[in-house]
Parts: C-alpha cells; structure tokens; sequence
C-alpha cells in the first residue's frame, strides 16, 4: 500500500478580536471646548464626576443621606416647588458631572406616571425608566428641580452609558440651587414614543378643561441644548451622544399654575 506524505505549511496563528463601535451614549461634553470626546478631553483631561455619599439602599432616608458634601437640601427658591438642592461650599466649576441618578428601574408605563422617572433609550424603539420617587431606592438627583428657563439653568442632563447625569454647565458660587434642563435632541432621539406621551398628556389635559374652563392651557416647557450653537468644522465628525429629559409630568405646567412640589 503507497503512503503519500504531504508537508503542511506553518501557518501564523490569528487571534480574533471583536470590534465595537462607540454608542452614542458613549459621548461626553467638554463645556469648556464645547466638543464631544469619549473618556477623556484632549485639552482638559478626563471628567470630573462628584461621588455621592455612600449609604446602602433600603435606608428610609437613603435619597437625603447620598447628597455629595458641600451640597444641602432646603426650600427652593421657585415658589411652591417644594425641597430643592443648593451649593453651600465653594464654587462649582464648569463641566462637574452627577450621577448617576438613582431609583427603581422599570419599562412599564406606570413609571411613566411618576415626576421622578426619566426615559432612557436603550436602543432602537426601545426604553425603560429610572423612577427616583422612593426615597429608600433614590439618591440626592431626585430633590433637583428643573429650571423654569434657561436663564436660571445651571446643569444639564444627559443619557451617558444608560444612565442619566447632570452636567454643571456654568459656574455656581455658594448659596446656588441647582437647576437642570434637558437637552432638545431629547425629542428628535426618542421620536414618536415622547410625541405619544405629550399627545396623551394634551388630551387628558383638554379633557378636564372641557369640564372645568378655569384650567389654563397647557403649556410646554422644553430644555435648550445644553451646549453652544455648532460652528464649522467643530463638531462636523462627533457623533452627538444621546439627549435626555425627564419625563413629560416633570416638564408640563399648565399656564397660570406652580409647578408640582418635591418632597
């Protein structure tokens, strides 16, 4: 019986790497560059982001005790609204992150319901909420309340790794409330699930007026974005991560009226 020898060549041994592209959560602002990077700004270096204090979850005042120092929490100063969260060290530079915001998380509507839940993208036509209304789940985030407009806007959120943040987006010396606004790209990024949610929210509004004429309209509050206008050649190439806001309850007053209080 013949034998047939083969020789085998020596073959370079491959290692398979798999290759993911960078979400667009994966972004960060650089305020002072007014560009987008990932994980670190090649002229600041990387982010700034605050602590809370650590206090287990399950602590009936667990959202009171995670406040970062040098912050507190007190009346606001917008009439009505409730607890607010003021500076009272020194002063809050430009670009200091927060977060993230903490509470239970849930992809049913009825946390929808709640003015502490934000809508977070998880991917295409899909969302879930982070509801920071129970204060034994929740952190310090949840006592923010939003600015009644850009003028009086110190933070900004935003969606960063599925999470939310609050973003400082000027200087805040001693004796500051803190108040955040959504950035506008919120609406465009979430498309037709937030234009449902205002849609509902305007009927049921339009309903009661029906039966109660005294009820003002209806007026909607949307947050600017937080950063400066795009200039040529800037940010041509970033991709612009995803924008945030909380839920429609917490941004929708009816004119004429106070805002809900935080408690």
């Amino acid at each position: 019986m013949d034998v047939k020898m083969y020789s085998l060549r020596e073959r370079n041994g491959c290692v398979y790497q798999e290759v993911s592209e960078s979400q667009d959560d994966d972004y960060l602002y650089c305020e002072k560059c007014q560009n987008f990077f990932i994980d670190s700004c090649a002229v600041h270096g990387p982010p700034t982001f605050v602590k809370d204090s650590a206090v287990d979850k399950g602590h009936p005042h667990r959202s009171a005790l995670t406040l970062p120092p040098g912050l507190r929490i007190g009346p606001s100063c917008i009439p009505e609204a409730g607890l607010g969260v003021w500076n009272e060290a020194a002063d809050l530079p430009m670009g200091l992150h927060f977060g993230p915001y903490e509470g239970h998380i849930a992809e049913d509507e009825e946390a929808a319901k709640s003015r502490y839940s934000w809508l977070i993208a998880k991917g295409r036509n899909c969302y879930e909420y982070v509801d920071g209304k129970g204060k034994s789940w929740a952190n310090g985030m949840r006592y923010v309340n939003c600015a009644r407009d850009d003028g009086e806007q110190n933070l900004v959120a935003f969606q960063y790794r599925r999470q939310i943040f609050y973003r400082t987006c000027r200087v805040m010396g001693p004796g500051c409330e803190l108040l955040v606004l959504y950035e506008d790209e919120y609406g465009q990024e979430l498309g037709s699930k937030w234009k449902r949610e205002l849609a509902a929210k305007r009927d049921s509004r339009h309903q009661r007026q029906i039966h109660d004429p005294g009820h003002g309209p209806l007026t909607l509050k949307p947050g600017p974005w937080s950063g400066p206008k795009p200039r040529p050649g800037l940010q041509a190439q970033s991709p612009k991560p995803k924008a945030v806001g909380p839920h429609p309850t917490q941004v929708m007053q009816s004119e004429g009226q106070t805002p809900d209080a935080r408690d």
